[in-house]
Formats: C-alpha cells, sequence, structure tokens
C-alpha cells in the first residue's frame, strides 16, 4: 500500500488535511452536536499513536535488557497492551463519527446506537460500506481480540523466549481462555497449534502490523469522506496549505525514529509459526511525500528449533487454576 503523505516533513495522515478544509459550520457537525471532523482525527490519532509508541518503546527497552522480564515489568506491558488495543479500535470506531458529519440532516442517533445501523437506516450504506470491507482483513483479528478480552474473563498474558547465553530475549502475548477440557492457555481462535505445541503472537511482528493499521485506518477514511461531501453537493479542497499540529506531527515523527527505524534492528526476530506469515515493512521518503507498505515473507526471521531459547512463562495466575496448555511446550503422550 502506497500513501501519499500530503506535505514534506509531515507524517500525519493525508486524510487530516482533506478534514482541515471543512469550514466552520460546515456541513452537519454542529447538528449532530459533534466537534469538527478534523478535531475528531487528530484526537484519536494522537491518542493511538501516543499508546503505540509507548507500547514500542516499552518493548524495546524491555528487550534489550537481559535475562528474563520480572513479573512488574510483564504487568506494565499487559497493562499497556490493552490500552493499544482499546484505542486501535476507538480509532477505528472514531471514523463513523467523522462520516456522520458529513450526512444530511436526518433524524439524530439514538445514544447507544450503532453508527453503521444509522447509516443503513438513511441510505448510506453504498457510502461507507467500503471502509469496513477495507480495513477488516488487517484489523478483523485484533478487533475480535478485543472483544473478546472485553466481554469474558479472558485475558491478556505474556510469554517471552530466553537466550541466557546471548542475553537476549523476544516477547509476545496471546488470550488466554479455558478449553473444553477446563485447561487453561492460549484461544485457538487466535492461536492456532504449530507442530503439536500452543503459540503465542510475537511483539516484533505484530507492531509491524499496528504501524500499518493506523495509516491504513486513515487512508480508507478518505474515500468515504469525499463520497458524501460530493453527495451533500460540495467538494472538498484546500485552498491554502493546513497548519501542521506540533503535538501530533511530534508523536507521528517520535514513532519513525524510536521505533519503526528500529524494526529490523530491535524488532526483527519473530515468535516460531510466524515463519509461515508474512510481515510488514515501511519505507518513508519525506521528500517526495510518500509512505510505501509492503510485504515480506518472514522465514528465517522466525525463531527455530535448533537455536538456544527457552520458553519462560508469567507468573501471574489467577490463584485457583490448576491446569494449563503453555505455549510451545509439547505434551508427552
Amino acid at each position: 500500500m502506497k500513501i501519499g503523505l500530503k506535505l514534506t516533513q509531515s507524517l500525519i495522515p493525508p486524510v487530516h488535511y482533506l478534514l482541515s478544509a471543512v469550514e466552520e459550520g460546515q456541513f452537519s457537525y454542529r447538528y449532530y452536536g459533534i466537534r469538527h471532523p478534523a478535531g475528531i482525527f487528530s484526537n484519536h490519532f494522537l491518542d493511538v499513536l501516543s499508546t503505540f509508541n509507548s507500547l514500542g518503546g516499552s518493548i524495546n527497552n524491555t528487550q534489550a535488557s537481559g535475562g528474563p522480564c520480572g513479573d512488574e515489568d510483564l504487568e506494565h506491558l499487559r497493562s499497556l497492551t490493552q490500552e493499544f488495543l482499546f484505542q486501535l479500535v476507538n480509532y477505528y470506531e472514531c471514523g463513523y463519527e467523522i462520516f456522520l458529519c458529513f450526512c444530511g440532516q436526518h433524524s439524530r442517533p439514538s445514544p447507544g446506537q450503532p453508527l453503521y445501523k444509522w447509516f443503513d437506516r438513511n441510505g448510506y450504506e453504498d457510502d461507507v460500506s467500503s471502509y469496513f470491507t477495507g480495513t477488516m482483513p488487517e484489523l478483523k483479528k485484533y478487533r475480535d481480540f478485543f472483544n473478546a478480552l472485553k466481554h469474558t474473563s479472558n485475558c491478556v498474558r505474556l510469554f517471552q523466549f530466553l537466550d541466557q547465553h546471548a542475553g537476549k530475549k523476544i516477547l509476545g502475548f496471546y488470550l488466554e481462555g479455558v478449553d473444553e477440557k477446563g485447561a487453561l492457555g492460549p484461544l485457538l481462535a487466535f492461536h492456532p497449534m504449530y507442530q503439536g505445541s500452543h503459540t503465542a503472537w510475537s511483539y516484533n511482528l505484530h507492531l509491524r502490523n499496528f504501524y500499518f493499521l493506523i495509516y491504513k485506518i486513515a487512508a480508507e477514511m478518505e474515500p468515504v469522506i469525499n463520497r458524501l461531501s460530493l453527495r451533500g453537493g460540495a467538494s472538498l479542497s484546500l485552498q491554502h496549505t493546513p497548519l501542521v499540529s506540533p503535538v501530533v506531527e511530534s508523536a507521528a515523527s517520535h514513532t519513525v525514529s524510536n521505533i519503526v527505524n528500529r524494526f529490523e534492528t530491535a524488532f526483527g526476530t519473530f515468535f516460531p509459526q510466524e515463519g509461515l506469515e508474512n510481515f510488514k515493512t515501511v519505507s518513508i521518503d519525506t521528500r517526495d511525500g510518500s509512505m510505501v507498505f509492503s510485504e515480506s515473507p518472514a522465514g528465517n526471521k522466525a525463531l527455530s528449533s535448533g537455536q538456544e531459547w527457552t520458553g519462560v512463562m508469567s507468573t501471574r495466575g489467577d490463584g485457583f487454576s490448576r491446569s494449563w496448555n503453555l505455549p510451545y511446550f509439547k505434551h508427552r503422550p
């Protein structure tokens, strides 16, 4: 996926600048009692980017330190993981609130009513459906993960591979739930078996997916906004160079310099089953205003059975369960 950045030296998604062209009081955002659409986007983009920075920075620092992680470090990472998933889903959902700004003045959505149902009822299904279909192939597993976490007693559990000789470790996470035999472990709906073992997700691979989704979601908003504005008899175009938000731009730049630029050096090794997957790469050229995401086979970037790595579980439990399915541990028949 190639994204054309709007301004040289700016890493803010182009949709931000499209939304900044909305004049004060234009379209229906005041009628529906919501903030300016560029303000909605800026707030949520900053929130998701800030939590991504916190999560990525914590993973980088923790993986760089020798020896296994203590419970305090693991609990901190667990909290950051949950917070990021919340912000990612919230960031996606804000797209529907932005779309509402460009609709005609119909009866207002009821409190708590899902906005996609409101769009369907008022004849906007064809205009907004591409947002769902365009983001779901990549977003669905994280959205389902978050919903399974939110509505049940499932929890995020961390896992680490440790090479004590080299003083290295690779961190990952999984959604822990209960199987049909009452054992706690990675839920197979998210973590399929690999070579007879349960599995987990490495942060090194999934951080790349997270960063891609932040820009993918923004890119999928843009055509919907254009369709809705044209349907309302207006066309959005920038009449002058928009102001760049220093706070948002600083967060976007910080992400690239402290995390994205370290994808290959600090986040370059994946969990065993992820060798069968593709991983995201990104190249950014602010001179010509381009950001290009591509995929490559993980292959030999994944851990193999011949390497000196030991799996280490988090010691945090619920105090009552006595049966577990441990990731990467083969049970004897």
